[in-house]
């Protein structure tokens, strides 16, 4: 209730219209210019915090990509900085992910040098079985053929 009821005594705020900010970055350079001096251009100092948790799934879940093509798509400073994250988040992943693959691949191949893999009997006795019979297939397709 006290809110509703306080004077306007912090009017050093200022109010986010994103569809202004968009609107005049899109504007050429002269009319920037223009507007610079009848300083009526308005600047984007919005800053994103894009180390905060809250916004995690921005990153990490498919369903919150942004998508450049859409026709509602704007680029604007804050746009790029939460790309530029997400890009820079996806080169860490593939990183990490080469270097544990390498560190696993290593550890393979040492053990893999001091024992034999045994094969199961079983198995080798199914594979020796496919190979007969692709090789009687073979030979049959090629009596047929002559």
């Amino acid at each position: 209730m006290a809110l509703l009821l306080m004077d306007d005594e912090d009017d050093d705020r200022k109010h986010f219209n994103y569809e202004k900010i968009v609107e005049q970055q899109n504007l050429s350079k002269k009319k920037k210019k223009l507007l610079m001096k009848r300083k009526e251009l308005l600047e984007d100092d919005f800053q994103v915090n894009v180390a905060d948790t809250r916004f995690q799934a921005l990153y990490t879940s498919h369903l919150f990509n942004l998508d450049p093509s859409d026709p509602n798509f704007k680029k604007t400073k804050a746009v790029e900085k939460i790309l530029e994250e997400k890009a820079r988040r996806r080169e860490q992943k593939e990183q990490s992910l080469t270097k544990a693959k390498e560190i696993q691949e290593n550890e393979i191949g040492k053990k893999g040098n001091l024992t034999k893999k045994s094969v199961d009997p079983t198995l080798s006795m199914l594979i020796k079985s496919v190979k007969n019979k692709t090789e009687q297939f073979q030979a049959r397709k090629k009596q047929k053929i002559k």
